[in-house]
């Protein structure tokens, strides 16, 4: 199958080679696959880019998109439409650049989508042996308000237990090539959560795969309240709250 791998960054410097390298390490294991990794970088100041196109003369699997800094899930739905349009890919896949997750679990992300009819695969910190490591009560605090209670208990997405992590990979006949791409106008990390509320409208084929989510080590987290990232931190939380109650709203038939 033809899998793209997406990788969304800015200023992981610290992170993204050997990121790339752990990444193409994996793939070098799967041979029945034909696999493109796509970074879709967003201008990053401290030298991501530049990282990211050394690594390309050397790997040609590796492509980089770059642009405009205009949030996560901006940068998403341009690594979704290259995937489909121009890489003609028929799963997509994707991952953060801080080793949160494990690429080992993509194998079996692919066998279940591959071989047992799955349309939606997620790495879960809640189920099973899945848990999270490092986190401060204050980022536990976070994550329960953005899964449980906005997205679980308010906009009813039950569909699977972790809603927000980005390591998943999506079947694209019929489930990603009948989203409207273009049309979807979310910036912030909210777009992981949305976008499990947009595939239940096309599938019920949800699998989790138990995952033990490890806090960054180098490079500095997005969603905190570092002065670097607060106003954006601010605007993407107050996007999820406005998300999560338009999910609600839908399922209950009434479009604002």
């Amino acid at each position: 199958m033809r899998i793209v791998v997406i990788i969304p960054t800015f200023n992981e410097a610290e992170n993204i080679e050997r990121l790339l390298n752990n990444l193409l390490s994996h793939i070098e294991k799967q041979k029945n696959h034909s696999f493109k990794i796509l970074v879709v970088d967003d201008n990053s100041p401290d030298g991501t880019g530049e990282i990211v196109e050394g690594m390309m003369k050397k790997y040609s699997v590796i492509k980089k998109l770059g642009g405009e800094k205009k949030g996560l899930g901006k940068a998403m739905i341009k690594g979704y439409l290259y995937a489909i349009n121009e890489l003609r890919a028929e799963i997509v896949i994707s991952n953060e650049a801080d080793f949160a997750f494990d690429f080992k679990h993509m194998r079996e992300m692919i066998k279940k989508i591959e071989q047992d009819d799955y349309d939606v695969v997620v790495a879960s910190r809640h189920i099973g042996i899945g848990k999270t490591e490092g986190w401060t009560l204050t980022r536990r605090l976070n994550h329960w308000i953005a899964n449980t209670l906005l997205g679980r208990w308010i906009a009813g997405v039950r569909e699977v237990y972790d809603k927000n992590g980005a390591f998943r990979a999506i079947r694209v006949e019929e489930i990603m090539d009948q989203i409207n791409w273009r049309k979807q106008n979310v910036r912030g990390f909210a777009f992981f959560f949305y976008t499990i509320a947009l595939y239940a409208e096309l599938t019920d084929k949800f699998y989790e795969i138990p995952a033990i989510y490890k806090f960054r080590r180098r490079g500095e987290s997005k969603v905190s309240f570092n002065p670097k990232y607060i106003k954006t931190y601010v605007r993407d939380v107050i996007e999820y709250v406005k998300l999560a109650f338009r999910v609600r709203l839908k399922k209950c038939n009434i479009n604002l």
